[in-house]
């Protein structure tokens, strides 16, 4: 008997470290898993984690407003991993911290997805962005 049956959890940043780890967690409380990551095809040893047909990969723009939409409609809960520790040309602090968790949350809220769980890779507080 499945412990939550027809439960779908949406990881964005799942190929990470704590996503490898969330995910075999998931998968044994009976959990299907959309995988969103960068590169479903070097990610692939996420796959062992759950059984056959447990676990989809999917690689996604971060920013395609329409491809996000699918995955999330379908989604019981949103967990975004995703961060960065340093910019690159392509990856800003700004888009990565604070543009797409907002454009998340605003698809969340307009789908009527009730969980959605932020992990900050950046560990700041207040008091660190004050004394700037």
């Amino acid at each position: 008997m499945q412990k939550n049956p027809g439960k779908v959890a949406c990881i964005f940043g799942a190929s990470g470290f704590i996503g490898k780890h969330l995910i075999r967690r998931l998968t044994k409380n009976d959990f299907r898993i959309i995988a969103v990551t960068r590169s479903p095809y070097l990610h692939g040893y996420l796959k062992p984690l759950g059984n056959p047909g447990q676990i989809d990969l999917e690689k996604v723009n971060l920013f395609d407003e329409e491809r996000l939409r699918i995955l999330v409609k379908s989604s019981d809960v949103v967990i975004n991993l995703v961060g960065i520790l340093y910019e690159t040309k392509k990856q800003k602090f700004e888009d990565i911290h604070a543009k797409f968790p907002d454009l998340l949350s605003k698809l969340c809220s307009e789908l009527n997805i009730k969980k959605l769980v932020h992990i900050s890779a950046l560990g700041i507080n207040e008091t660190v962005t004050e004394n700037r």
